[in-house]
């Protein structure tokens, strides 16, 4: 790759063998390159590949806005959200999240707190992105000297849940989380009791809840799989079916579309596990 721009300390803009300008990062990236060299591979910690051209001119025009202390921190920051989910997050992150967290740095010191609606369900749902938003909210008030609010770990997971999606879309994610509430709120009056969430299927069950409305909303549901040995799990389970059938009838409703038998026979597995 040859550097074409250095943008700060540790970043810099290089075009690879095709031409195609990428955002590398590594420490100290500054000090070893100057424009037009070629830059080592031992010298890079990660590169960002983005999808258009807007999305490195708007990351660079906001490295123009904001000082390069301020802007080494929130890429390090970003770099924990990175480690944290190792090859899980999209590239467009690196400016996503980057853009949403100098604005909500300038909203906090202008005591600015933004309500988070989706909060519940980002707490609730996916424990492990909440925990991360409250590390990386816990690096920027100790570096930036400032006090996010706690709503804000909630915004950031938000975007970690975002970038794991194959085709991040923040409206999609947030329709997400509401059929995801809406289903544990059938789940819960189906059995008629509060779903254990420390039990050891819970984590499992979650993960289902979450691909299953994934691939509703992709419309690559699971059709045609040979699951003839499990079919007396209905049979056997008559609660948790019933409540399957409820949640296809709210998918009906809600996205008008059917839900195969497949998909109700695993829906029907995993609420059995769960509510033991």
């Amino acid at each position: 790759m040859i550097v074409r721009k250095i943008l700060n300390n540790n970043l810099l803009l290089a075009a690879d063998e095709n031409g195609r300008e990428q955002i590398v990062m590594g420490k100290g990236l500054r000090f070893l390159n100057q424009v037009g060299e070629e830059l080592r591979q031992e010298q890079i910690q990660k590169v960002f590949v983005l999808q258009d051209e807007s999305s490195a001119q708007r990351y660079m025009q906001l490295l123009q806005e904001i000082p390069d202390t301020f802007a080494e921190t929130l890429e390090d920051a970003l770099q924990l959200a990175y480690e944290q989910f190792p090859g899980k997050l999209s590239d467009q992150l690196f400016v996503t999240l980057f853009d949403h967290l100098v604005y909500a740095v300038e909203r906090c010191r202008k005591h600015i707190v933004l309500p988070n609606r989706l909060l519940w369900e980002v707490q609730r749902f996916y424990p492990k992105e909440f925990a991360t938003g409250q590390q990386i909210r816990a690096l920027l008030n100790e570096r930036l000297d400032i006090e996010l609010p706690p709503e804000e770990a909630g915004n950031i997971a938000f975007h970690l849940v975002n970038a794991q999606t194959e085709n991040p879309d923040m409206e999609r994610t947030m329709q997400a989380m509401r059929m995801l509430k809406d289903m544990y709120g059938i789940i819960q009056m189906s059995f008629g009791r509060t779903i254990d969430e420390n039990s050891i299927h819970y984590s499992r069950f979650l993960t289902h809840m979450q691909f299953f409305i994934e691939r509703v909303l992709d419309g690559k549901m699971l059709k045609g799989e040979d699951i003839q040995v499990l079919e007396p799990v209905l049979e056997q389970n008559p609660q948790a079916y019933a409540c399957a059938k409820r949640i296809a009838g709210y998918m009906q409703r809600n996205l008008q579309v059917d839900i195969p038998r497949e998909e109700l026979i695993y829906l029907t597995i995993h609420m059995t596990r769960i509510m033991l």
